[in-house]
């Protein structure tokens, strides 16, 4: 009896080991990986193509005929295009999707390292005429969109929430929603620069030049956008920030005086105040609820067209 009772120990360990390898085979396949494609997107403005990263929804190989809304996302400023996938963002979108817990959309992440997403002070970057002309026209072209301000949407991280407000405010014709996380949409000045990380400085001053009342800091000041034309909140895109109350740079408080201001001039403003800070635990806790806030907010008619 104790040689039987010995021959079957490794006979139920090799059984044990093929069921879980059976499991993390399941487990490996239920985890797939975001669908990603990358693109370099040349550009009359630039001196150098931009590479971009597009991430297709779960069910774009397998319904061919269908179109889908368009998210930008505009990244924070120590990432670049990849940001979504480095932090894990990339593949809970994609899982959200796939479970039907968030809207199915193209999400397009441009590299935009040291830009702020706008055009430099001495016009040697043109980096917001590049997103306006050749961007949304090559994404359209190349995917399969739902071409329409109605069906897309801009949204960013800290310096990309910046960039995704002042591109929605420069060009309101393009989105129905401009979206910042911690958005960056303090005022312009000395004062605000020296807060910004020691890092983050020299592209501030490269893109935004020296400080001048009227200079190249006011014309690319939020506010100042928005009070220069009283009009122009009535026409730009429903304004969504989200920011944590314990952000080192007071962007919450920020925030909720550009809501008001939003408001006040006649513009459609929603936002969300939380317990967080300025870092990634904060922004992956929250990623997915914000891109269904966005999402949920696109036209989605003719999709399946």
């Amino acid at each position: 009896m104790a040689g039987r009772h010995l021959q079957s120990r490794p006979e139920a360990h090799l059984k044990a080991t093929s069921l879980l390898a059976a499991l993390l085979f399941v487990s490996a396949g239920a985890m797939a990986e975001p669908r990603l494609e990358t693109r370099l997107v040349p550009s009359a403005h630039l001196s150098a193509p931009v590479r971009i990263v597009v991430q297709v929804p779960p069910s774009y190989a397998e319904a061919p005929l269908r179109r889908y809304p368009v998210v930008y996302f505009l990244h924070d400023g120590f990432g670049n295009e990849e940001t979504l996938a480095r932090h894990g963002l990339a593949s809970q979108l994609d899982s959200a999707m796939a479970e039907g817990r968030l809207p199915e959309m193209l999400v397009v992440s441009p590299r935009g390292v040291g830009t702020w997403f706008t055009d430099s002070d001495d016009g040697t970057v043109m980096y917001g005429a590049f997103l306006a002309s050749t961007l949304v026209p090559f994404i359209d072209g190349t995917f399969r969109t739902l071409p329409r301000r109605s069906a897309r949407a801009v949204a960013g991280i800290s310096m990309g929430g910046y960039g995704a407000v002042r591109w929605g405010l420069r060009s309101p014709e393009l989105f129905a929603v401009a979206a910042g996380l911690s958005a960056a949409v303090q005022q312009l000045s000395r004062h605000s620069s020296e807060l910004l990380p020691f890092l983050v400085r020299p592209a501030f001053k490269r893109v935004f030049g020296e400080s001048t009342a009227t200079g190249p800091w006011r014309r690319n000041d939020l506010a100042s956008i928005l009070l220069d034309n009283p009009g122009l909140a009535g026409r730009a895109p429903e304004l969504l920030l989200r920011c944590g109350t314990e952000d080192k740079y007071l962007l919450s408080d920020v925030g909720s005086y550009f809501h008001k201001l939003v408001i006040a001039l006649g513009g459609q403003s929603e936002l969300v105040l939380e317990p967080g800070g300025h870092d990634w635990s904060y922004w992956r806790s929250v990623f997915i609820p914000f891109a269904g806030a966005v999402a949920r907010r696109l036209d989605r008619a003719g999709e399946a067209g």
